[in-house]
């Protein structure tokens, strides 16, 4: 594989810290982030550039939402996105943009409606309630390979068409992967396939990493969660209980 021709912005760890590089060089962000949908609008955002200039910003947080990149299935759609960045540009703004992707806030509320209107082929996760009730939650399950395998999909297009479209110019210098995975209203996925793998025996990578990464674990971890940790523990048994 060949080098690549620009330098790909990293951190760069010092004696005491590690310092942000963009474009070869230490930049401090000074940013300023967005409410949620507010990347999505064109319109919305006109008068808004100017203002974070005038408030000495130079990086703006925001979104782009899976809806907003694939309205239909492998149909995508980068018009808004692109927009967004020549706005930046011409600003001298850097953006970081969060991806929207399966989680916001711990909710699926930014999937495609093809994704919100299919929930068999892309199951919601399930909350455990009092008598054992399960009750629906509006987030997708991510224990069905379905859900991820759209979401990675969705998530490498906008990875590729960001290297094509501004690798030149570094107007975006940060992606966050996912916003708040979560969910909300219980501790864990309720939901079959959830139940079934978290039954299973602690997976050998793990137990592997918490051998040879014990004394640079967090205390709480080595106190509660492995004091009498045991290989052959389930995950019930080392998470400490439901």
């Amino acid at each position: 594989m060949g080098s690549l021709s620009i330098n790909i912005h990293h951190l760069r760890r010092n004696e005491n810290s590690k310092q942000l590089i963009v474009n070869g060089r230490p930049f401090l962000i000074r940013a300023g982030e967005l409410q949620n949908s507010s990347l999505t609008s064109l319109e919305y955002m006109e008068p808004v550039w100017q203002k974070m200039v005038d408030t000495n910003i130079n990086t703006l947080l925001g979104c782009v939402t899976w809806e907003m990149i694939e309205p239909e299935e492998d149909t995508f759609d980068f018009s808004v996105l692109d927009a967004i960045i020549l706005a930046a540009r011409k600003h001298s703004m850097h953006l970081v943009l969060l991806w929207f992707g399966s989680f916001k806030n711990g909710l699926s509320t930014y999937v495609p409606s093809w994704v919100k209107q299919n929930p068999k082929r892309f199951p919601r996760a399930k909350l455990r309630k009092a008598g054992g009730r399960l009750e629906t939650a509006d987030v997708v399950s991510l224990f069905y390979p379905e859900c991820r395998k759209a979401d990675a999909k969705a998530f490498g297009a906008l990875m590729q068409h960001l290297r094509e479209f501004d690798q030149s110019y570094s107007t975006v210098i940060m992606v966050q992967v996912e916003n708040e995975s979560g969910l909300l209203g219980d501790s864990r996925d309720g939901s079959e396939l959830a139940e079934q793998s978290f039954r299973q025996p602690v997976p050998q990578e793990l137990i592997e990493f918490f051998t040879s990464n014990r004394e640079n674990l967090h205390e709480d971890i080595k106190t509660h969660n492995l004091a009498q940790f045991n290989p052959s523990s389930d995950a019930v048994e080392v998470e400490g209980g439901d």
